[in-house]
């Protein structure tokens, strides 16, 4: 192997693009064994943001006049520009730069706002070739720590620490969406599922086993190629150490729903709304994940692996997607990012799962009008907004007497897991008495 190392970078009118560069170029252990794709979405084809870092024009072999080459430092940069009006999002801007892989060794895909270490490529290689040793068709992923960029009066500001992917929800009701959980022990990687959009590392053949879908729009990104690699028998692990910073609030940069918009629509200034190309997306996750089957859809080469199912790949999770369950113990934190038992049966697995809905209430007796023997049963009710009912339990007084809470037995705390998937989104939780002689008593009501 030559350790080559192909960059894939998606960049929507981001001004950390060329500092990325510049940064990566610079504590690079080997600039010469770098390929950098770039897609290049902005509003003015302008070669001397390149040009004026130093980087010089070479021959692209290409006769398309938005993709040019550049020599940077010993570096090759392809750049493929695209203006605003004509980007469709960031999976579909990664598969731009993909398409000028040409079977490097190795595979990096990041965002266009990053910091790296000394001798990132040195260490990243060094690190995978090692852990490679005991897992097979690795990739190294995970959310990096942030950085601040610099302004005029502050320095840049780096993070510690590495993160490992969790569940964090679901997104539109039914797409996952994922959080960062701290790796506490930093002597050893942790080993995970999800795979990162903004920092994937591994060897050359993933972006061949793994393409990224350029119909995909942003949301889902990271469920989709994580299911897809896990499919296809890639492993992950969440490394414990730094290789890269990502800039993660960039609140004072563009974005491509706030370009992509109804006055651009209207203008015809675009094909489509940002919300058009997004639908198409989320139906294609979703005929992926087995939420909602179309026979309208091609997921063509953009489907699921046969190395592994995705069966298998839910019990990894803990998540069943088809009705967005998961199993208890992904209702509170800290939420384990792995579950390696395989369950008995089938059955079994889904007779353990829950509605991610989780909320435990604190309720003082004194809030409580009647707390006496003479109570028949409480019913502890789940409501919507509009008051539609969304879940009912009764708890006889000795159930009632187990939920007392503190040293002093003042209060008691009610932990509600809803069983099903909840067609209704939780905003009220009643408690309320049941005499049976003179019926309800008075209702204690809780914001969910």
């Amino acid at each position: 192997m030559n350790n080559k190392i192909f960059v894939s970078i998606a960049s929507y009118r981001d001004p950390e693009l060329i500092p990325t560069i510049k940064n990566m170029i610079a504590h690079a252990a080997a600039p010469e064994n770098i390929v950098i794709s770039v897609c290049w979405q902005a509003e003015v084809r302008d070669v001397s943001v390149f040009t004026d870092i130093g980087a010089t024009e070479i021959d692209s072999g290409s006769d398309n006049p938005d993709i040019f080459r550049l020599d940077y430092q010993g570096a090759l940069l392809h750049v493929h520009y695209v203006h605003i009006y004509n980007a469709r999002g960031a999976c579909w801007a990664r598969y731009c730069a993909e398409q000028a892989f040409n079977h490097e060794d190795y595979f990096l895909q990041i965002d266009s706002h990053c910091r790296f270490i000394l001798n990132w490529d040195k260490e990243i290689i060094d690190y995978y070739l090692g852990l490679s040793k005991t897992i097979e068709k690795l990739v190294v992923t995970g959310y990096p720590p942030s950085y601040t960029p610099a302004t005029e009066d502050k320095e840049e500001i780096l993070g510690t620490g590495t993160a490992r992917m969790v569940l964090s929800g679901f997104h539109d009701s039914d797409i996952p969406s994922f959080k960062p959980v701290a790796i506490t022990d930093q002597t050893r990687y942790e080993i995970g599922c999800f795979v990162a959009g903004g920092f994937t590392f591994s060897v050359g053949d993933f972006p061949v086993d793994v393409p990224n879908d350029p119909n995909l729009f942003f949301l889902g990104e990271e469920i989709s190629m994580s299911a897809r690699a896990f499919t296809r028998g890639y492993n992950v692990i969440y490394p414990e150490k730094i290789f890269v910073w990502h800039y993660y609030t960039r609140e004072e940069c563009n974005k491509i729903w706030g370009d992509l918009n109804q006055e651009s629509v209207e203008k015809k200034l675009v094909k489509k709304g940002w919300w058009e190309w997004d639908l198409v997306s989320k139906q294609r996750v979703r005929y992926l994940l087995g939420i909602k089957i179309d026979e309208d859809i091609d997921l063509g080469k953009y489907c699921l692996g046969n190395a592994r199912s995705l069966e298998q790949f839910e019990y990894l999770t803990g998540i069943y997607f088809r009705e967005q369950l998961i199993v208890p113990e992904l209702i509170k934190d800290p939420k384990p990012a792995i579950f390696s038992e395989i369950p008995e049966s089938r059955d079994a697995w889904l007779a353990r799962l829950y509605s991610p809905f989780y909320h435990a209430v604190t309720i003082d007796k004194s809030e409580l009008a009647a707390n006496d023997d003479n109570v028949d049963y409480w019913s502890l009710g789940v409501f919507t907004e509009d008051n539609q009912l969304i879940a009912m339990q009764r708890l006889t007084t000795e159930e009632m007497a187990e939920q007392e809470s503190g040293d002093n037995k003042e209060s008691y705390k009610l932990e509600i897991k809803l069983k099903d998937k909840p067609h209704l989104i939780p905003k009220k939780l009643r408690l309320a008495p049941f005499f049976t002689d003179c019926g309800w008593g008075e209702t204690v009501e809780k914001i969910w």
